[in-house]
């Protein structure tokens, strides 16, 4: 829902205002692609993401759809690490993201291939581990805020096991009932995580700056809006 990094709380005019016009052509400012609430999200942060899932293994192949999947996954990130920031979850360690960093070495290859994929993103370090600690976040939020309350009867996994009995080729519910319970529970997790998430974009504030710099709005905003008889989609 591979991804991104650290929440930006300043808008590009911001940033405009706050260098001095002598060396202001000379200063690089990252494009904005995304606004969730007070959050922003980068180009850079953008292209991090999709060259790390590209890197990794996404089965999209088209670019532009490989780009709009990612966004909507950080758009999703995002709001979660906002929850999480809410209700006060806990901080990650220097220990667990090295761990994290250790991961991804190890799924690049090495640690030269590590470095070498983020000499080539012109990605630094610091830019990475960021991103590395807000994935590892949201999937422990996750685990803690919903994962924590599904629960998968015996009687749940007995009738999966009859009603695939196909899969299991003669093989005892006994011997298969913890993969089977297991395989729900994911199940349940991602139903409850798809409404959670809605309801949280539900009552979001969220941009999103394509080409024709249409603004991603809920029901709820289109409501609010007065009425006009020439509207254009």
């Amino acid at each position: 829902m591979s991804g991104v990094c650290g929440c930006i709380e300043i808008l590009v005019l911001s940033v405009c205002l706050l260098v001095p016009p002598s060396t202001a052509g000379a200063e690089l400012v990252d494009r904005i692609v995304a606004a969730v609430n007070n959050d922003v999200i980068t180009a850079s942060e953008l292209a991090l993401a999709v060259a790390l899932n590209t890197r990794l293994g996404s089965a999209e192949t088209d670019r532009k759809a490989l780009e709009s999947e990612t966004l909507d996954g950080l758009v999703t990130r995002r709001l979660l690490i906002q929850e999480a920031r809410r209700l006060k979850f806990a901080e990650l360690s220097d220990q667990d993201l090295s761990a994290e960093m250790e991961k991804l070495s190890k799924r690049l290859g090495s640690g030269k291939a590590l470095d070498d994929f983020l000499k080539g993103l012109d990605v630094t370090l610091q830019e990475i581990t960021r991103m590395l600690g807000e994935r590892l976040t949201v999937s422990r939020f996750v685990e803690k805020k919903v994962g924590l309350f599904v629960r998968v009867s015996r009687d749940e996994a007995q009738n999966y096991f009859e009603s695939h009995s196909v899969n299991f080729h003669g093989r005892h519910f006994k011997d298969v009932q913890k993969s089977i319970v297991t395989l729900l529970t994911e199940r349940k997790t991602e139903q409850q995580l798809d409404r959670y998430v809605a309801e949280l974009r539900g009552k979001a504030i969220i941009r999103i700056n394509s080409s024709e710099e249409k603004e991603r709005r809920t029901p709820a905003d289109r409501l609010s809006e007065p009425r006009q008889t020439n509207s254009q989609s």
